[in-house]
């Protein structure tokens, strides 16, 4: 009696530990099947019919191998022989199997041989990691595109310190590939010519401008050297971290186009000063020679003046833009009346009276800054709102007290411009056409404007609405 009730305790524990398999098995959230020897698929779970796309009925019966992609057959069933002819207890194996819509999925297969009641069986739990595959093949891609643009991907952990990068960081740098870990520091140390200092201060400042755009040379080998263009926006680590996230690139070859450029246009308009200054010279004396009762002439006498001022103007422009990439602006500083100075340089812009220039905010705001260079960044603003809104009657220049820095800008209620093109309006020789139209000038106004203001330490910008106008604005610190 004693003995059958030891066996009915036995079957029904087995009974229980069976049902709790089938349970596990069935809920599981890994992909699971049961095989035969013969490899033939006895059962699958839930998880395993999400994956594979079938219907349950469709898959039981079938055999493994039908599903597998033909490159991984032959090593997956010398491990399956290996299982079953000669007792491997069990495999590990990675391959890349058919789904019923004809879509490939990655899994990582681990096999376990079991016996019940007698009979042999495997057990097989099918690890999906297509996502991962997906993510080295977009990373291997995204790596031979930095390798042939010469460009390299970096995250800065501004907490850590720690610089996490992809691509040839290191050797865009000009820094040992062996060095092992980078980290902030090594970025910044690497730039030459006060570049460490200036990168530092942008790194340090970050978190009020959420942007870094940098170009700086660094030392490649010996006394040779290339520079580098750095350009990342703030964002937010895994760990709530602050981090810049952003690229690195090689930019020489641009550099060193630039520099021919440059090098041509200070020649040409170094040329052209001599010439122009003769003509100009001519023309003033053709003033005094011919009476002016000659309306005729006269007219074309002032026609050959406003001419030859426009040629004035645009050789001063690129005069003034090669000083500036040479590094030889230099400022007289002092203190002035920023209303006055609006008015001397603003008194002869609009001789025909087609625009009214209306002055306005804090008109007793004193400004230290170099007086010829400010009133040159406002006549650009100006001259820039007569040519683009040449039917907006008025433009307004106001001057305001924004606590540490003075705020100066001109308001017209012309066209606008969209906010893609405003992004580039303070790049050398860039021109904004609207709706076909095209304008004189070389592009270089409002980048000298933006260097001038640089070279004060301040700050220019440009809010624009279409069909309502644009506000060109600079700041200068107290």
């Amino acid at each position: 009696m004693e003995k059958e009730d030891k066996s009915d305790e036995f079957l029904g524990k087995f009974n229980e530990c069976e049902q709790r398999f089938k349970a596990i098995f069935s809920l599981t959230s890994a992909a699971t099947k049961i095989i035969d020897p013969n490899l033939t698929i006895i059962e699958v779970n839930d998880a395993f019919v999400d994956l594979m796309g079938y219907e349950r009925s469709e898959i039981c019966g079938t055999k493994i191998m039908e599903y597998a992609c033909e490159e991984y057959k032959d090593a997956w069933k010398e491990l399956q022989q290996a299982m079953w002819l000669h007792g491997k207890p069990d495999f590990k194996i990675d391959v890349c199997l058919k789904r019923k819509d004809g879509t490939l999925v990655w899994v990582h297969i681990t096999t376990i041989l079991f016996t019940d009641s007698g009979n042999k069986y495997a057990y097989t739990v099918l690890d999906d990691f297509t996502y991962l595959k997906d993510f080295e093949e977009s990373q291997k891609r995204l790596n031979m595109s930095l390798e042939y643009s010469k460009m390299a991907v970096w995250e800065l952990d501004l907490d850590s310190g720690k610089l996490i990068h992809t691509g040839d960081l290191a050797n865009i740098l000009g820094r040992s590939e062996e060095g092992g870990d980078l980290q902030k520091s090594d970025l910044i140390d690497c730039f030459i010519d006060g570049g460490n200092q200036a990168l530092a201060e942008l790194i340090n400042s970050v978190s009020q401008t959420g942007h870094l755009e940098f170009s700086g040379r660094v030392v490649t080998s010996g006394v040779d050297s290339k520079w580098v263009n750095l350009h990342a926006k703030l964002g937010e680590g895994p760990t709530q971290s602050k981090v810049l996230m952003g690229t690195a690139k090689d930019i020489s070859a641009e550099k060193q186009a630039d520099r021919y450029k440059d090098d041509f246009i200070s020649i040409a308009s170094h040329e052209l000063k001599t010439p122009v200054t003769v003509l100009s010279g001519t023309l003033q004396l053709m003033e005094r020679i011919y009476p002016r009762e000659n309306p005729r002439l006269s007219k074309l006498i002032d026609q050959a003046n406003q001419s030859m001022k426009k040629i004035n103007e645009l050789i001063g422009d690129l005069l003034n833009a090669s000083k500036m990439n040479e590094g030889q602006l230099h400022l007289q500083m002092r203190n002035f009346n920023i209303s006055q100075a609006v008015e001397e340089c603003c008194s002869q812009i609009d001789r025909e009276g087609k625009h009214r220039i209306i002055v306005e905010g804090d008109t007793a705001l004193d400004l230290y800054a170099d007086s010829d260079r400010i009133q040159q960044v406002i006549v650009n603003f100006v001259n820039n709102a007569i040519k683009y809104a040449p039917d907006a009657r008025d433009i307004r220049i106001r001057a305001t007290d924004a606590g540490e820095k003075i705020r100066v800008a001109v308001i017209d209620s012309g066209p606008g411009i969209d906010e893609e093109k405003s992004l580039h309006l303070f790049d050398r020789y860039y021109r904004v056409d609207s709706e076909g139209s095209q304008y004189s000038g070389l592009g270089l106004g409002l980048y000298i404007s933006s260097e001038i203001i640089k070279k004060h330490k301040g700050e220019i910008g440009v809010e624009s609405k279409p069909g309502v106008g644009s506000e060109f604005w600079f700041t200068i610190p107290k």
